[in-house]
């Protein structure tokens, strides 16, 4: 393969940025995990909002997520094959059904993350 095969066609382009979006996650996860262990000694060692980098970097690391997270939900409808009575239950509703999913299970997270901050 030539060393710029996926820039020639849009669809292979946004498929290897798809795939590079774990790259951030990851990073930030192992940033996480430092601040948790700072967190741990002390909370004269542990200040995560106070650092702008972090602040900055969970920004775009959130945008690659949500990137993420919507091309892998627009994919359920060509992936999973549902027969409702003999009948194909229709992609775009699997979709939506994700989607739907994805919000009640963010909301529910955001409800917990609210209601033990207190």
């Amino acid at each position: 393969m030539p060393l710029g095969w996926w820039t020639r066609q849009r669809h292979y382009f946004l498929y290897t940025v798809r795939e590079f979006t774990a790259v951030p996650l990851a990073l930030w996860l192992l940033w996480l995990l430092v601040e948790i262990k700072r967190a741990g000694d002390g909370p004269a060692r542990y200040s995560p909002h106070g650092s702008t980098a972090f602040v900055v970097f969970s920004v775009i690391v959130l945008l690659f997520s949500l990137y993420h997270s919507y091309t892998f939900l627009t994919l359920a409808g060509a992936i999973i094959h549902v027969k409702v009575f003999d009948r194909p239950v229709p992609s775009t509703l699997i979709d939506l059904s994700q989607f739907a999913s994805w919000a009640v299970a963010s909301a529910v997270v955001a409800f917990v993350l609210v209601w033990f901050g207190r």
